[in-house]
């Protein structure tokens, strides 16, 4: 597996520095500033030669571009980076907290996948992002935050696209993250969501076993699972569960469960029993997320529907947490990252609802409008513990 120095971090510039017959010194000093001098230009690295600057400085010290930057009331940011080579956009997210930063960071331009209820997966695939794109939207988040006196404490791979799916340059980038001499970053800080691909869950388990694994699950039967998930198609539950299995061997780490709340669809209490057979005698953690519109017809659980759903888990001895929606306004929240575009494709039906769920007398009539969820007077629930 490649080594987290600049020859794997950014390949030009090594290609630059051998070009001139460069000492393995002058790798190392590059290295340096590019992960301790964080956005800071080459030609300000007067530890440098000046010609060499000059040289590193037209190369860029980042892969990334800042294009715009939104801000919501409750702390979040959401930048918009756009590729150097090609101009390609993408989405990163910054969360704040009182005692912690979350960066959320994209792994693709788009999505292949098409999860009904996700406005990214709507774009298709453009391509995948290198390495060092992926740590440069940490870079990008690490300037604008030591501005305000702070630091990224987490970072999670929730943002565009499919981790699993871009797997190289995502284990290397992890690599470089919590690399000692690198971003110093500790490896149990990072957290890698996926709609669940085994390969790619047991290599992760092989390669990086301190590192937090996330499962979006978001249904118990297959079923369901697949006119949410498309991709459970192709990886069934029974594989993706047995891979979760396989994983939790190597490394001895909880799983992180995912399962976005969907009124009528995913969210009755027979269904929160279904998860919780499901998961039954493994270590996990189940996150509920909130469904914030923007693709696909559905509507957010109501705060009722949500409390019964975490009871019956609690009542099978299952930990679970509510996670709260943040980034909202500026569609910076689940599900909403499309870096300023619009989908290529028309709007998709709404996934089939189960049995128990159906309204007697069947669904008629036109979709249901999309509705923000009702406002509850109960008081926040802490932070979730998927690595956000």
């Amino acid at each position: 597996m490649p080594k987290p120095e600049l020859s794997s971090y950014r390949p030009d510039l090594a290609r630059e520095l051998a070009a001139r017959n460069e000492t393995s010194f002058r790798y190392r000093q590059v290295y340096e500033h590019l992960t301790h001098h964080r956005g800071v230009p080459f030609s300000v690295a007067t530890s440098l030669p000046g010609e060499l600057r000059e040289a590193l400085e037209a190369l860029g010290h980042s892969t990334l571009g800042l294009h715009s930057r939104a801000d919501d009331p409750d702390g979040t940011t959401k930048l918009l980076l756009r590729a150097v080579c090609d101009k390609v956009s993408l989405e990163t997210v910054i969360m704040r907290y009182r005692k912690r930063v979350t960066v959320c960071v994209s792994t693709q331009a788009g999505c292949s996948l098409g999860c009904a209820f996700c406005a990214t997966g709507s774009l298709g695939l453009n391509r995948s992002l290198s390495a060092a794109e992926i740590v440069d939207q940490v870079q990008h988040a690490s300037v604008l935050l030591a501005e305000e006196g702070r630091k990224a404490s987490n970072v999670v791979y929730m943002g565009m696209g499919e981790p699993l799916l871009n797997l190289d340059a995502v284990l290397l980038s992890l690599r470089l993250l919590h690399d000692p001499k690198g971003w110093g970053m500790s490896a149990r800080s990072l957290s890698v969501s996926t709609v669940g691909i085994p390969s790619g869950i047991r290599r992760m388990a092989r390669e990086e076993p301190q590192v937090n694994l996330a499962l979006s699950l978001h249904a118990a039967d297959d079923a369901l699972r697949s006119s949410l998930i498309p991709a459970n198609r192709r990886y069934p539950l029974r594989e993706v569960m047995r891979a979760c299995e396989d994983h939790f061997a190597l490394t001895r780490r909880k799983l992180f469960v995912e399962y976005l709340l969907l009124e009528g669809v995913n969210d009755s209490p027979k269904q929160a029993t279904a998860l919780a057979d499901l998961l039954k005698g493994r270590v996990v953690a189940v996150n509920l997320i909130p469904w914030n519109p923007g693709w696909g017809e559905f509507r957010p659980s109501s705060p009722e529907a949500t409390d019964a759903f975490m009871n019956a888990l609690r009542s099978r001895n299952v930990e679970v947490s509510q996670r709260e929606s943040r980034g909202a306004s500026i569609s910076a929240a689940c599900g909403q990252l499309v870096a300023g575009t619009r989908p290529k494709r028309p709007a998709r039906p709404q996934a089939s609802r189960p049995d128990d769920a159906r309204p007697s007398g069947g669904v008629t009539g036109k979709p249901k409008e999309i509705v923000p969820p009702a406002k509850s007077t109960k008081r926040r629930p802490p932070p979730t513990r998927d690595g956000r």
